[in-house]
C-alpha cells in the first residue's frame, strides 16, 4: 500500500499492461522525477492477479556498483545461496517455475549488471516477467523501453477557471 494517492495516469496503465502482454521486459525510463517508481508499482499491483505467484519489488537505489545485482536481488526476494551456488544460480533456481512479475526499480547506476541478470533470468524462467525502472533502457535482447510521458499540463496561454484546471494530472497532484 502506497502512502499518497495515485494521480491520473490510467491510460498509461492499460498501455503498460498491454506491453507486459505482449514482452517479458519493459523497462520505463525518464529523468529522475519523472513519475517511473510510482508507475511501475501501480502498474505492478493493477496486475498482480494475473501473475500466479504474485509480484516482487527489489528497490536498487541503495546498491553500490560495486556490489553484484544479483545478490542484491537474491537478498531482496529471500532466497539463499552458497555452497557452489552462486546468486544468480539461486535466483534462477527460486524463479525458474514461477509465475511472476518481478519490478527492479533504480536500475540506472547499475545497468551492466541489471541487463546481465535480466538477460540470464528470462532466459532460464520462462513465465518471469519483468518490468525495471530506469534513466535508460537495459538494452537486452527483447526489452521494450518505454519513455514515461509527463503528466498533463493545462495550456498557458488561455485562462481557465478552476474547474478546468482540475482536469489535468499535474494540477490534480499538486492540490
Amino acid at each position: 500500500m502506497q502512502a499518497s494517492s495515485f494521480v491520473g495516469r490510467e491510460r498509461e496503465l492499460d498501455e503498460l499492461e498491454g506491453m507486459l502482454a505482449s514482452s517479458r521486459l519493459l523497462t520505463l525510463t525518464g529523468p529522475g522525477g519523472s513519475g517511473k517508481t510510482r508507475l511501475g508499482l501501480q502498474a505492478a499491483a493493477r496486475m498482480a492477479e494475473e501473475f500466479e505467484d504474485g509480484v516482487g519489488f527489489v528497490e536498487l537505489a541503495h546498491l553500490s556498483a560495486t556490489e553484484p545485482v544479483a545478490e542484491g536481488v537474491a537478498r531482496a526476494l529471500g532466497v539463499r545461496w552458497g555452497a557452489g551456488l552462486s546468486p544468480a544460480g539461486a535466483l534462477m533456481d527460486h524463479l525458474g517455475p514461477s509465475e511472476m512479475l518481478l519490478l527492479l526499480d533504480n536500475c540506472e547506476h547499475l545497468i551492466e549488471g541489471c541487463a546481465e541478470l535480466a538477460d540470464a533470468l528470462l532466459g532460464s524462467c520462462p513465465a518471469l516477467r519483468i518490468l525495471a525502472t530506469s534513466r535508460e533502457a537495459l538494452r537486452v535482447p527483447g526489452e521494450r523501453a518505454w519513455l514515461v510521458p509527463s503528466l498533463s499540463l493545462p495550456e498557458t496561454r488561455e485562462e481557465v477557471s478552476t474547474g478546468q484546471l482540475a482536469r489535468h494530472e499535474s494540477v490534480r497532484l499538486f492540490v
